[in-house]
């Protein structure tokens, strides 16, 4: 007995392209869905970011830092850094993406940095502050430090 559909492989759109199209077009498919929520949960950093910041939420921005491999005076430093930026409301906010940590010799980030939270300060030099972002994971991001070279 026979069926008057065809099969639903006749039916693709993709069937026509070959092998290496239709694999090079899933690739870029899934590509920019990653991407797309990379730059969602980038987004949610920023709006974490200056909502604590708002609310004056030192132990929130704490969260926001990723703190493997640091050493005890560098969490301080960074915790001392953290409350200043509480002196000083915020102007903006901006996400700019970059593949580099500028780091210094004898130096590693502690997460491979993707992007950079830039926040510009209402002061009347418009301070301007640059903090890496790296990945902590497949969907979240945290604050990275440079950490010595083992």
């Amino acid at each position: 007995m026979s069926t008057p559909l065809l099969s639903a492989r006749r039916w693709s759109i993709l069937t026509p392209l070959p092998l290496w199209a239709r694999i090079g077009l899933w690739i870029f498919t899934v590509g920019m869905l990653y991407g797309y929520f990379q730059l969602r949960t980038l987004g949610r950093l920023q709006t974490a970011w200056v909502s604590a910041h708002g609310s004056r939420d030192t132990a929130a921005l704490e969260s926001m830092v990723c703190w493997d491999d640091v050493s005890a005076e560098a969490r301080q430093r960074m915790r001392l850094l953290l409350a200043q930026e509480l002196e000083h409301p915020i102007r903006s906010t901006d996400i700019r993406f970059t593949f580099d940590a500028e780091a210094q010799p004898g130096w590693r980030p502690n997460r491979f940095v993707i992007a950079r939270l830039v926040v510009v300060y209402d002061t009347p030099e418009r301070l301007t502050v640059s903090f890496p972002l790296g990945l902590a994971g497949l969907t979240s991001h945290q604050i990275v430090m440079l950490v010595p070279e083992k």
